[in-house]
């Protein structure tokens, strides 16, 4: 059930993302410490944002389940000794 609640956030979220990007095809300049980008739609830098942003939540996402497992798995060894 977990998955389906998943997979639907998933797709609203994309749905907005994809809403929100059609809708804002103006032209902004992105300061960020002394680096200044070229003029973009504000729905790219918004959707690149986006998908940056959960690539860095897949990553945390599988450390931690990584570290859970490993965790598990010496927790097991020492209680079969």
């Amino acid at each position: 059930m977990v998955k389906y609640i998943n997979l639907v956030l998933l797709v609203v979220f994309v749905a907005a993302v994809l809403i929100f990007t059609a809708e804002n095809p103006e032209l902004v300049s992105v300061k960020f410490l002394e680096f200044r980008s070229i003029n973009l739609p504000i729905s790219v830098i918004v959707f690149s944002s986006a998908i940056i942003g959960i690539f860095i939540g897949l990553i945390y996402h599988f450390y931690t389940a990584y570290k859970t497992k490993r965790e598990l798995k010496t927790k097991n060894e020492k209680e079969k000794l």
